[in-house]
């Protein structure tokens, strides 16, 4: 049984460089979504509103449409950015814990049993 235990040791080990390796996470390109419009016509908007307003409370409506606007921008671009479509996909804990499952139930096999059910020390006594 020592033998079957070290050969199993061996072959978890040898899956664990495998998985580190072979499922290193992609990194999927990011939406080079452009912005520039979407603030150049909020910016717009804000030049034109705030060549006609007279007074102070006019001029500070205009800022807060202006702000808003340029939220909304702000808004959407976080989005893009923050979506789970453009976030790398990471399946290297899934494999390792499956590969702990495995060596857990390597070590349940492997370890021999009296009659009383009790498991035997493999340690060499003196």
């Amino acid at each position: 049984m020592l033998l079957a235990r070290r050969i199993g040791a061996v072959c978890l080990v040898i899956a664990a460089v495998a998985v580190w390796l072979l499922l290193t996470p992609t990194e999927k390109p990011a939406d080079s979504a452009d912005f520039t419009s979407a603030i150049a016509s909020a910016l717009d908007a804000y030049e034109t509103n705030n060549s006609s307003a007279d007074s102070a409370p006019q001029q500070q409506v205009v800022n807060g449409w202006a702000a808003k606007d340029l939220l909304e921008v702000i808004a959407r671009a976080q989005n893009a950015v923050l979506s789970p479509e453009s976030a790398p996909r990471d399946d290297r804990v899934a494999a390792y814990l499956l590969l702990v499952v495995l060596g857990l139930a390597l070590l349940a096999f492997t370890t021999e049993r009296t009659a009383t059910g009790r498991p035997t020390s493999t340690s060499p006594s003196a």
